[in-house]
């Protein structure tokens, strides 16, 4: 279950990098400090999924690590829709609820 959890907890920090990175060629510099965090959460949940995957210890310091990488992607891209005023509700319900089960996921397993 650790390289599942690890594996999709990668797959989810890379997509939202690579979705991020479509923003910084904004010219609004709103927008690129936002894909700026946004990529900061991806890494910190990729690197954090990785050492996660090596072998550490499972409990509530990877878990706070990839918490922090969730928050860092969600907010930003609810504020990237907000801002837009184009906030689809259900999507950020669903990446909200994947963040939340990645990180149960990091301190059970």
């Amino acid at each position: 279950m650790r390289i599942v959890i690890s594996l999709l907890a990668i797959l989810f920090g890379l997509l939202h990098i690579i979705a991020a990175r479509t923003q910084l060629k904004s010219k609004d510099a709103a927008a690129r400090g936002l894909s700026i965090a946004m990529i900061c959460g991806g890494v910190c949940v990729v690197v954090e999924a990785a050492a996660h995957l090596i072998g550490s210890n499972p409990g509530w310091m990877d878990a706070l690590s990839v918490a922090a990488g969730c928050l860092l992607i969600c907010v930003p891209a609810y504020e990237n829709g907000r801002r837009a005023g184009n906030v689809h509700i259900s999507h950020h319900i669903i990446r909200g609820g994947i963040a939340v089960l990645l990180v149960v996921g990091f301190i059970l397993w």
